[in-house]
């Protein structure tokens, strides 16, 4: 008796394996630890995070160099996040570990960390005397902000927005595994669909 497959048993199948796949790779993506990092002034800050199931409070955190040196050592926050002190010197690589057997790295580059500590402010130039006497001129002197400053408040608004985007990255490529499994589903189910309609058609001959 020739083999004659059926599509819904076939389909069956297919929901099953599906189900499989998202049961066992589902919570290993859902809830892998992530770590994001910046250098604001002298210091590292950043974020650890499970993917999918919020901040990762209490967790051990570590600065080391290329060599592994330990620099500096802390634990995160309630909300997950760190802020350690650090200098130039280097690459300095964040660990964050919850052990459990979830470990995260984030590399902050040597050129975001800040050399020296923030300089003086300069002061401004002295007010010429005015030419005629009789009607004295007031010099307005703005403020002067050290660079160093500046930058600062910078990287502190820049950072909270690219750990946003980096937590989004990590959610699209849990979807990506998804859609990928899907479209895999979708592949077996047609091809069974085509073999059945092939062998119907050998039956009617």
């Amino acid at each position: 008796m020739p083999f004659r497959p059926d599509p819904l048993r076939a389909g069956r199948l297919a929901l099953l394996a599906t189900a499989a796949l998202v049961a066992t790779a589902g919570p290993a993506s859902a809830h892998r630890l992530k770590v994001f990092a910046s250098a604001i002034g002298s210091s590292i800050e950043g974020e650890a995070y499970f993917v999918g199931s919020g901040p990762a409070a209490g967790i051990d955190v570590t600065l080391r160099d290329k060599a592994d040196k330990l620099l500096q050592s802390g634990k995160t926050g309630p909300d997950g996040k760190f802020a350690l002190p650090a200098s130039g010197g280097g690459d300095i690589t964040v660990t964050v570990d919850a052990e459990d057997g979830h470990v995260a790295r984030f590399t902050v580059a040597e050129s975001e960390l800040d050399p020296a500590p923030p300089s003086s402010p300069v002061a401004a130039p002295a007010a010429m005397p005015a030419s005629d006497s009789s009607a004295p001129v007031v010099a307005a002197v703005a403020p002067s902000v050290p660079m160093a400053d500046l930058e600062i408040a910078v990287a502190r608004k820049v950072a909270p927005l690219a750990a946003q985007i980096d937590a989004l990255q990590s959610a699209l490529r849990i979807q990506d595994i998804v859609g990928g499994i899907g479209y895999i589903v979708g592949i077996f189910g047609l091809v069974a669909f085509l073999k059945s309609r092939r062998a119907a058609g050998d039956r009617r001959s």
